[in-house]
């Protein structure tokens, strides 16, 4: 029995490989959080994009986020009541830069055994077709296998410029979300987004879930037990942070996004 999510939506899901809108966390927290990530920037001299895994151990709320409740019910509905965490990344937009997500797998880079990683992508702004929202190109998740060629394109925000040449987007979807809620994808899915018309700044933050019997393929790494019990043992616990910017946790996350833009770690996606 389902938790929060009807029969039809956990199909829709299963057959389309994704479900947007959801109404997830209240406004004024998204808010903010973008005011952490400002004062970060202003303070530690770096953008917070630049943090390009496991963001969301770098604060106290982001970290909560990953923790919500009405988050986890759906996640849970989607792969199960053992969840973890493997990591997540702040993606910002500033207006008019040209910053955008060419088409991809996450299943490409992630490295695990089998595909049932969900991501979550909440919106900390709202997030729209003209500033550049989450795009996805329905049922792709349940077709082929996609090569990826690592273009290193400046504007391309994917760490290593990942992207699937010549591909058919024209049933794309754009999951447009308002602040505070969310979106779910399949790690198979086709997916990427466009550049930021506008002139104000679009975030989110994607968190990516996997259920705890999945097995990494790129050796022991570790991963964030958010709900129930990880019987299995195949990850090492990421560390709990008790403090925005934990000097400890900030060196985790550095050497956690060395191995991920490590070109030696590469997983191309599997047909399942």
């Amino acid at each position: 029995m389902p938790k929060v999510l009807t029969d039809d939506q956990i199909t829709f899901y299963r057959e389309n490989g994704y479900l947007a809108p959801l109404d997830g966390v209240d406004p004024v927290d998204t808010a903010a959080m973008c005011d952490d990530l400002e004062a970060f920037e202003c303070d530690e001299g770096v953008l917070a994009s630049s943090i390009v895994v496991k963001g969301h151990l770098c604060f106290r709320r982001s970290y909560e986020f990953s923790r919500h409740p009405v988050i986890l019910d759906v996640v849970e509905d989607l792969i199960g009541p053992n969840i973890m965490a493997l990591s997540s990344r702040f993606w910002m937009k500033p207006g008019k830069d040209g910053s955008f997500v060419s088409w991809h797998q996450d299943s490409a880079y992630f490295g695990l055994d089998p595909h049932e990683l969900v991501t979550v992508w909440l919106a900390l702004t709202d997030s729209k077709p003209e500033n550049g929202c989450v795009r996805v190109i329905p049922g792709t998740h349940r077709g082929k296998s996609y090569s990826h060629v690592e273009t290193f394109d400046e504007k391309n925000l994917l760490a290593r410029g990942q992207s699937i040449d010549d591909i058919d987007d024209s049933g794309a979807v754009d999951l447009t979300l308002n602040a505070g809620q969310f979106s779910c994808h399949h790690e198979r899915i086709v997916h990427g987004s466009a550049a930021n018309d506008t002139d104000a700044m679009r975030i989110g933050i994607g968190i990516f879930y996997f259920p705890a019997h999945v097995k990494s393929t790129l050796g022991r790494r570790p991963a964030d037990l958010v709900r129930g019990v990880d019987e299995r043992g195949h990850w090492d616990a990421d560390p709990a942070p008790t403090e925005d910017r934990d000097a400890r946790i900030l060196a985790h996350v550095r050497e956690a996004g060395k191995r991920y833009t490590d070109p030696q770690y590469r997983q191309e996606a599997e047909t399942v």
